[in-house]
């Protein structure tokens, strides 16, 4: 699905996966329509892409040049191991802002939950806001 995001921002791409097979299939990683594939375990949290463990994909510092693409899904079943990309693309939709933006969530459920992990592994916690000047977050 399209995504607008403010220039500047971070885009959050999430894939739709019909509610009768969200326990058995999860996100591998996300295929740009010029091949580029986004893997769900590589990247390095300070890169331009990251798959979150839920299998949404955020763009950091999102340029003209991201409105140009196009963005879809690749899921893995549980159990059968089969694999599949997504049927629909996502775009950007990429604003540019006019004046001075106040930070607002684009988040509509702002509670989320945190799972213990062991020591020395890293969590992602999000706050999902756009705004202009772009936000900063502590």
């Amino acid at each position: 699905m399209d995504e607008s995001v403010l220039k500047g921002n971070t885009a959050i791409l999430k894939c739709h996966i019909p509610s009768f097979v969200s326990d058995y299939v999860f996100v591998i990683s996300w295929l740009q329509d010029d091949g580029h594939e986004i893997l769900a375990d590589g990247g390095p949290y300070d890169s331009k892409y990251l798959v979150l463990p839920s299998g949404e994909l955020h763009i950091r510092d999102v340029g003209p040049e991201d409105g140009y693409k196009s963005y879809q899904c690749r899921t893995k079943h549980r159990l059968t191991g089969e694999t599949r990309l997504s049927a629909t693309k996502g775009r950007l939709v990429i604003t540019e802002p006019v004046g001075t933006r106040a930070p607002k969530l684009t988040q509509a459920d702002a509670n989320f939950k945190v799972a213990f992990r062991p020591a020395g592994l890293n969590v992602p916690i999000l706050c999902q806001a756009q705004g202009f000047p772009v936000p900063s977050f502590r």
